[in-house]
């Protein structure tokens, strides 16, 4: 294209740096600017998602975006930090491409609203376009030279738009994969919207193997592993390609058996979700009794089997199944405050890098022989993004490799190393890793890092502000509505997260002018709203009055989700006899008592009125019950 800064249309058309000059004359207001931030980006999901529909692949506009930057990296005019920001959009616009299931018309909407709130931008910063002022003037022909600056106008649109924004615009561009990335940590199933706002349901998978042809296969692998005489003190474990030629194949065929694809049909839609066996994975594992002071102690702790609880788009499955009349050894799944022991043809799936588990041994219910399970591992990702797939799939498996040999070398210590090993290294950290993952939850921490981050780039707190104070009502209201197949356990877990995290930074904003003015000092009783702490500490009173009153399971919807049974009116005692909705009115009066300080309600205005009235939004629903289904006031209720 312009090797040598020549014009790949015709002689005499400006290189980018005389492109940017006449540019910059129509985009001098700031707001116009950082519309076409969006605009521009808009018009060409729209461009490259109908590619996508029309050609019905991915790959034209993988191929489209990837000549596109060749040439204008081959660009010497085209300033480099200029080629990584535009570089950075192209690929984020093509990944969302993808992603985004819309139809012919919808990505249609998107082209005509990208060029037509480009337009918009214009005329209400009254700024004239570029487009109107050359090549599409009135009165000018359509000639080549027309053509030449029209082409030359799509190829620089991306880094020119880049190049017009402010300092801060350009320094968030480069956060945008990292908010790429967080957002593909959320969006891993067909359930999922890629945002912590919306209610999470629950992602183990439970089916059973009932053809006659998979019974039977099942028995031929169970019967193979008890052929080779298994140890009773201590656990075994074959790979596929241990197994004989007739136990090999009978494996395989439960490997793709229609049992597993129903199941896994209902959390991930068949038609967008591709799923491949993980063959590097999948053994034949054979339990023996709980042995303390090894790394089998692993498996009846609390833990999550993978180290890749951060990875956009794609997951990997865990499915145990049983080949036998097992009733002493259990899974049990804290999410899901349930336990499933997996009999003959029992699948239990669960998600390889974030589902907690653990084994329970009933002692009551001795198993009379072997436990012996097949491990079946799947990959599951989405058919336009497979490369998040494959490059799971084999980092799992190599990390599965390496597990496993450190799992067999604690399992026996003999030695002092390996005990440490087995005890501190394996089992030691796989209860901290459970446990941020359980408190706090690992991907709320890369979201709340990301958008400091971004907050950081903008050179705007009001950004982070905004972006974290809000999360749990939004939480709140979706959950409450929705209902069935909720995760109550990662509900509460993140409520409880973005609750605190919003508060702690509206005790900063109350607390910091204080500190300041003490670190001066000049900070006296007078200067300290009393009145403003007596509102917060009365509101919060009355709020912990309620939570005892009703029950930490009752506060986070345990009786609306189902897992309490109880009279929706069993509450009788203070501050429900005193109150109506006494925990959210009493938390509208600590945060009226909040914006009576100079570092909230001075400061941000907004603040305290938006937490309000997402309260008030949220009483009016608890109030007439309103969900998807029928209201508490019109049902039976439960004794």
């Amino acid at each position: 294209f312009r090797m040598a800064g020549g014009n790949p249309f015709i002689a005499g058309v400006d290189d980018f740096g005389a492109t940017l000059t006449a540019f910059a004359m129509y985009h001098k207001s700031p707001m116009n600017n950082i519309a076409h931030f969006f605009t521009s980006p808009l018009g060409l999901l729209g461009f490259f998602g109908l590619m996508n529909k029309a050609t019905k692949s991915v790959r034209p506009s993988l191929s489209v975006a990837a000549m596109y930057l060749f040439f204008l990296f081959s660009d010497y005019t085209v300033p480099k930090d200029l080629f990584a920001q535009t570089a950075i959009i192209i690929c984020t616009v093509v990944l969302f491409s993808c992603k985004l299931q819309l139809g012919y018309a919808g990505f249609a909407l998107l082209l005509a609203l990208g060029y037509g709130l480009q337009d918009l931008a214009h005329f209400s910063t009254n700024e004239p376009t570029f487009q109107g002022a050359t090549w599409g003037k009135d009165g000018v022909p359509m000639s080549v030279e027309a053509v030449g600056l029209f082409f030359q106008h799509v190829f620089y649109l991306t880094p020119l738009v880049c190049a017009t924004q402010t300092q801060e615009v350009q320094n968030f561009t480069y956060v945008i994969p990292l908010l790429v990335f967080a957002y593909g940590c959320y969006a891993i199933d067909s359930h999922s919207s890629g945002l912590p706002h919306t209610f999470v349901r629950v992602r183990a998978l439970f089916g059973k193997m009932t053809e006659k042809s998979e019974t039977t296969d099942l028995k031929s692998v169970r019967d193979w592993a008890m052929s080779q005489k298994p140890p009773k003190g201590k656990t075994s474990h074959w790979w596929v390609a241990d197994l004989d030629e007739e136990a090999n194949k009978a494996f395989h065929r439960l490997e793709v058996c229609e049992s597993v694809k129903r199941m896994f049909a209902t959390k991930f839609d068949p038609e967008l979700y591709n799923l491949d066996v993980v063959g590097g994975m999948n053994e034949l594992y054979i339990s023996g009794p709980n042995r303390a002071g090894t790394s089998d102690q692993v498996f009846f702790t609390e833990h999550i089997d993978g180290p890749y609880i951060l990875f956009p788009f794609a997951s990997i499955y865990r499915c145990i199944v049983g080949t036998d009349g097992n009733t002493e050894i259990s899974t049990i799944f804290p999410n899901l405050y349930d336990a499933k022991t997996a009999q003959t043809g029992d699948i239990l799936a669960f998600d390889f890098n974030r589902e907690p588990h653990l084994i329970s041994a009933d002692d009551n219910k001795p198993n009379r022989d072997f436990r012996v399970v097949l491990k079946l591992h799947y990959v599951v990702y989405p058919k336009s993004l497979s490369f998040f797939g494959h490059a799971l799939h084999w980092l799992t498996t190599r990390y599965n490799e390496l597990f496993r040999a450190l799992f067999l070398f604690t399992l026996t210590p003999s030695s002092g190393f390996s005990k440490f090993v087995g005890e501190y290294a394996v089992n030691g950290g796989t209860v901290l890793y459970n446990s941020i993952d359980k408190y706090c939850g690992t991907v709320n921490l890369l979201y709340q890092f990301s958008a400091g981050v971004a907050a950081y780039a903008l050179n705007s707190y009001v950004f982070f502000l905004v972006a974290t104070q809000y999360i749990h009502y939004c939480r709140y209201i979706s959950t409450y509505y929705y209902r069935k197949g909720v995760n109550w356990a990662i509900f509460k877990r993140d409520v409880l997260f973005f609750k605190s995290c919003a508060l702690i930074q509206l005790a900063a904003l109350i607390i910091r002018p204080y500190i300041d003015q003490y670190h001066a000092g000049h900070l006296s009783f007078q200067d300290v709203n009393w009145l403003g702490f007596a509102m917060i500490c009365a509101g919060y009173f009355v709020s912990l009055a309620a939570t005892a009153a009703l029950g930490v399971d009752g506060t986070y919807f345990g009786i609306e989700l189902g897992f309490m049974k109880a009279d929706y009116n069993f509450v009788k005692t203070f501050p429900y006899n005193v109150l109506p909705h006494p925990m959210i009115l009493s938390q509208v009066f600590a945060l009226l008592g909040m914006s009576t300080f100079e570092g909230v309600g001075k400061a941000y205005p907004w603040l305290v009125p938006i937490h309000c009235t997402f309260y008030a939004v949220h009483m009016a629903q608890e109030h007439w019950d309103y969900f998807d289904g029928t209201p508490w006031y019109k049902a039976v209720k439960v004794e």
